[in-house]
C-alpha cells in the first residue's frame, strides 16, 4: 500500500484528515480549502449547529438487514449522501477532481463536477461510469452557459445543478493573507513554505496542469493564462440571477433532473419547485460567500 494511502487510512475522523492536510499542504493551499468569508462566523456556525441536535434511538427493532440505498435526482445510490461540487482540486492533489470522482464511483454514489474544476466535463465522464451531475453558473456569455449544458448532455451527465449564491466572490481574508493564486506561483515569501512540503512541491513541477479545465479552450474567457477564481466570478458571472429570466430558462434548456443550490429559505424552495426544479440543495457555500448566514441544517424542517 502506498505511503500516502496508509496515512489516510490511519485517520480516524475528520479532525485527523484536516490535520493531515495541514501537514501536507503549503499554507496558501490549505487555507484556501479550510477558510471562509470575512470573520468566518458562518463557517463556525456550520459545524457547531450539528451539536445542537440529538439522535433519538428506537431499540428492540429488527435491523439484521441494513439498507442505505436511496434515490436522488432519479439516480439510484448505494449511500444516502453524495459529493457536492468543489473547484480547484488540483491545488490539493495531482489527480485533481478525477480522484474524487473515482472515490464517489467506488462507493456507488453521485459525483458533482464544478464549473471551476481542474478536470473537464469530458475527463470525468471518461473516468467513471456512475451517476454524474454538473454544477453550473449563469454566465454573462449566454453561449458559454449553453455550451456547458450541451457538453454535459453529450457526456452523459444525469443532472444539472445551478449555484445561485455567488453574486460576487466572497472576501476570504486567509487567501489574501497567504497569497493564494491559481496557478500557484513560487515567490520570495513562500519559498520556504514550499520547501517544507517536498511531496506537494515536486508534483507542482511534475504535473503542472493547473487550469480551469472547462474553459481552457476559451481564450476570450481566460485571456493569455489562467485567471484567479475571484476574477472568474467577478468578470464572467451574472451578479443578478433572476428566477424567471435565468433559472427557469436553464431548467427548460436542460430538460432533465435539475437542482438549485444555495437556497436557505422556505420561500425560495417553494419558488424553485414552482418553476420546475427537481430539488433544492440547502447551502451557504460552506460559509465562503456570505458571512453571518444561517447554518443549512438549521434551515431544514
Amino acid at each position: 500500500m502506498p505511503y500516502s494511502k496508509r496515512k489516510v487510512n490511519n485517520c480516524l475522523n475528520i479532525r485527523d484528515l484536516r490535520a493531515l492536510a495541514r501537514k501536507n499542504l503549503p499554507d496558501a493551499m490549505f487555507h484556501y480549502m479550510d477558510g471562509a468569508a470575512d470573520d468566518e462566523i458562518t463557517l463556525a456556525r456550520n459545524t457547531q449547529a450539528f451539536n445542537n441536535y440529538e439522535l433519538m434511538p428506537n431499540y428492540l427493532v429488527d435491523v439484521e438487514e441494513v439498507n442505505l440505498k436511496t434515490e436522488v435526482l432519479g439516480q439510484k445510490l448505494d449511500l444516502p449522501f453524495f459529493l457536492s461540487p468543489t473547484g480547484m482540486n488540483r491545488l490539493f492533489h495531482h489527480e485533481k477532481e478525477l480522484a474524487v470522482a473515482r472515490a464517489a464511483d467506488s462507493f456507488g454514489t453521485l459525483y458533482s463536477l464544478s464549473t471551476v474544476a481542474t478536470s473537464s466535463i469530458e475527463e470525468i465522464s471518461a473516468a467513471i461510469d456512475g451517476p454524474k451531475m454538473f454544477q453550473i453558473y449563469i454566465h454573462k456569455d449566454e453561449g458559454l452557459t449553453r455550451e456547458f449544458v450541451q457538453r454535459s448532455k453529450d457526456s452523459g451527465y444525469a443532472a444539472l445543478c445551478l449555484t445561485v449564491d455567488v453574486p460576487t466572490a466572497g472576501y476570504r481574508e486567509r487567501e489574501l493573507f497567504y497569497g493564494m493564486s491559481m496557478p500557484p506561483k513560487l515567490r520570495y515569501g513562500n519559498i520556504v513554505d514550499f520547501l517544507k512540503h517536498p511531496t506537494w512541491t515536486s508534483k507542482l513541477f511534475l504535473h503542472p496542469d493547473f487550469k480551469l479545465a472547462n474553459v481552457v479552450a476559451r481564450k476570450d474567457v481566460i485571456g493569455k493564462g489562467v485567471i484567479s477564481l475571484m476574477d472568474y466570478f467577478n468578470t464572467q458571472l451574472i451578479p443578478n440571477v433572476i428566477w424567471g429570466k435565468h433559472a427557469e430558462w436553464l431548467i427548460e434548456e436542460w430538460g432533465g433532473p435539475f437542482a438549485i443550490k444555495g437556497l436557505l429559505t422556505k420561500e425560495d424552495a417553494i419558488k424553485a419547485q414552482n418553476i420546475g426544479a427537481s430539488a433544492v440543495m440547502i447551502s451557504n457555500h460552506g460559509g465562503r460567500q456570505l458571512d453571518s448566514a444561517p447554518a443549512p441544517v438549521d434551515c431544514v424542517g
